[in-house]
């Protein structure tokens, strides 16, 4: 198999989820932890409160839609596409607003901790994937998709990104601008971003690079006011994965 053979392969987020197939037994399998989600902010506000926040909420998102979101358009964003991005980065600063920061930040990451290698993994491809279409190696592959996606999603307005670090052991990629992490930015507070949506990439890609004898690392992102998102993975050499398994 190849590696542009790959279903998704040159597609940007919102173009996945859109024309993606998800079998029902792993949609079903979603449903759990986020009943969950749900259960934990309805406990939280009780029955009053939580109709509260719907109404709450739906103002919120209202006003969103109404301001002036010209920044995001001269990076490409379309109209269309922020209004996919904004109902989740609303209820983030909502929850946040409702609950405390680090209240809403516990029951959103306790979901991802559920779900996110099941989401992103169909955005990308099993580990195992991309070892078939590197021919034994996982990078080349990898790396040849994950660029593919970078480009999709700038022609998008969607992230900006470049490559660091590209060898044969080793690829990093730097997010330089994420309309998520700018809206929640112009809705008052980027962190809102980080709990809602770049917590799920250290769920995903810490366990992806392990299956296939990498480790993933990042040291920051956007939404916590660092310069960029980096996505590190650097192939673990034999020594070193012997000294990390040692207790």
């Amino acid at each position: 198999m190849k590696v542009e053979e790959l279903p998704h392969y040159g597609k940007d987020l919102l173009s996945i989820a859109h024309t993606g197939h998800t079998p029902l037994r792993k949609k079903l399998a979603l449903l759990p932890p986020a009943l969950r989600f749900l259960g934990g902010i309805i406990t939280a506000l009780g029955p009053a409160g939580s109709v509260r926040f719907i109404k709450t909420y739906r103002s919120s998102l209202q006003k969103a839609q109404g301001m002036d979101w010209s920044h995001l358009y001269i990076r490409g964003l379309s109209a269309p596409d922020l209004q996919q991005i904004l109902p989740k980065m609303v209820l983030a600063k909502e929850l946040a607003d409702a609950l405390g920061l680090e209240k809403a930040a516990r029951l959103r990451n306790a979901m991802s901790d559920s779900i996110s290698y099941r989401v992103l993994e169909e955005v990308f491809a099993p580990p195992q994937v991309f070892v078939e279409c590197g021919q034994g190696d996982f990078l080349p592959a990898f790396k040849q998709y994950y660029r593919a996606l970078m480009t999709a999603m700038q022609n998008r307005g969607l992230e900006f990104s470049e490559v660091v670090v590209d060898s044969p052991d080793a690829f990093q990629i730097n997010v330089t601008y994420c309309a998520w992490a700018e809206v929640s930015k112009s809705l008052g507070n980027a962190a809102h971003c980080y709990y809602s949506t770049c917590y799920g990439d250290e769920v995903f890609f810490p366990r992806l690079a392990r299956q296939v004898g990498f480790e993933y690392s990042r040291s920051g992102t956007l939404a916590q006011d660092k310069p960029f998102c980096d996505h590190c993975f650097k192939r673990i050499q034999v020594g070193q994965e012997m000294a990390q398994s040692r207790p």
